[in-house]
């Protein structure tokens, strides 16, 4: 399902504009954000149509209109505006990691060699402050 059909589908043009802080009456009816308009003279459902400028359109439409994008930009930010998933999309984020190189039997030797001396070398610390601090006093 690509952007379009999914935001047809799932959001309507009333629920755009109440997402978009356009004040919408119980009958769908709101005041026209595309004209000078004190009364409300546009209708909202599926589609919107205004009968004081003519505007009339579906949910994509409505969003291009009022932010002023073309009809893929208006439907990508519908579908970021309300969750929507669609097949051409991508989350953020989401990059292929490099594989690290593979190490020499030679490069891991020498790994291991140096974390055991680091163990043994921390074990001889603390023996040497065990037993300066837990020696008797007198022998």
């Amino acid at each position: 399902m690509n952007v379009f059909e999914a935001v047809k589908q799932s959001v309507t043009t009333r629920q755009a504009a109440e997402h978009y802080g356009i004040r919408v009456g119980r009958n769908g009816m709101a005041c026209c954000p595309f004209h000078n308009d004190k009364t409300p003279s546009m209708k909202l459902d599926r589609r919107y149509h205004c009968f004081g400028c003519g505007a009339d359109g579906d949910v994509i439409d409505f969003a291009a209109a009022l932010y002023g994008l073309g009809k893929k930009e208006a439907a990508v930010q519908l579908a970021q505006d309300f969750g929507l998933s669609y097949e051409d999309w991508k989350p953020p984020g989401k990059v292929k990691k490099p594989k690290p190189r593979q190490k020499s039997q030679e490069e891991q030797f020498q790994e291991a060699k140096s974390r055991c001396f680091r163990i043994l070398a921390d074990y001889l610390h603390l023996l040497r402050a065990w037993r300066k601090d837990y020696a008797p006093h007198s022998p």
